[in-house]
């Protein structure tokens, strides 16, 4: 029986201390990325939370101490994966969740960072040209780097904004158009603190009359799921649950997958 547990079998498979040793760090290494990825795909979770997701992920192999080799193989292949997201040189780039990003006070403040300003810069002029606004944001303007509560739930990005330095603002458009908001709007996360510990609905709900023609745009963007993992879900579960004999069910339908869903509450 000690041989056994100790993996000493004629003609079996065993690994060394160190090997499980490794194995372990690999299973530190890549449990965020499953922590990310529950988060992603719930229902509740915003569009607005994919950047800073991908960019908490890139922070920690960063930061971790394993295998450089490994952890930089990651880091391009994530980077890769994800450059529609974050490169907006990209072919295939989206500026939808770095918009939605933006225009969530909770975790707007990624988005200042300065080595995010081409992204930053991408998300403006999509957001002006949902309006329709021809007007162009200035390029090389930068923010303040702000810290936000919302960011508690990527503790290696937000490690690493904190031993950024801050730039000054040079925006100064003032104007009543919807540029001018989303640079006031900017502006304002660093000067009120308060705003962060609400919600972005509820934050853009008490500004409606100051941001008017942000507002709809922000309303719009922030409250899109970040995946349809829990719609196919929902799909599935209808399908297995007016599968066979219970292909006719129709008043308790909505019931059935009400409970079958929340079955953990």
């Amino acid at each position: 029986m000690k041989d056994i547990l100790c993996g000493h079998v004629s003609g079996a498979d065993s690994l060394l201390v160190s090997e499980w040793q490794k194995l372990e760090d690999v299973l530190k290494l890549l449990q965020p990325f499953a922590m990310q990825t529950d988060v992603l795909q719930t229902d509740s979770t915003s569009l607005s939370n994919i950047v800073p997701s991908i960019l908490d992920l890139e922070c920690r192999l960063q930061q971790h101490p394993a295998d450089k080799q490994l952890t930089t193989s990651m880091l391009h292949d994530l980077r890769t994966r994800f450059d529609s997201i974050l490169q907006p040189e990209s072919a295939q780039f989206n500026p939808l969740p770095a918009a939605a990003c933006l225009l969530d006070p909770t975790l707007a403040p990624v988005m200042l960072a300065p080595e995010l300003a081409p992204l930053l810069n991408a998300a403006k002029l999509y957001i002006i040209s949902l309006s329709g606004d021809q007007q162009t944001p200035l390029v090389n303007s930068a923010s303040p780097v702000v810290q936000s509560v919302g960011l508690h739930r990527f503790a290696f990005l937000a490690a690493k904004m904190n031993a950024a330095t801050a730039s000054p603002s040079t925006s100064s458009n003032n104007q009543d158009t919807l540029l001018g908001q989303l640079n006031r709007y900017l502006a304002g996360l660093a000067g009120d603190a308060a705003t962060m510990k609400t919600s972005a609905l509820e934050y853009w709900a008490q500004h409606q009359y100051i941001y008017s023609q942000l507002r709809p745009v922000a309303e719009d963007l922030v409250s899109a799921p970040a995946s349809q993992a829990y719609v196919e879900r929902i799909f599935s579960l209808c399908g297995l649950l007016t599968a066979g004999r219970r292909n006719r069910m129709r008043h308790s339908l909505e019931m059935r997958v009400c409970l079958k869903l929340n079955k953990n509450l």
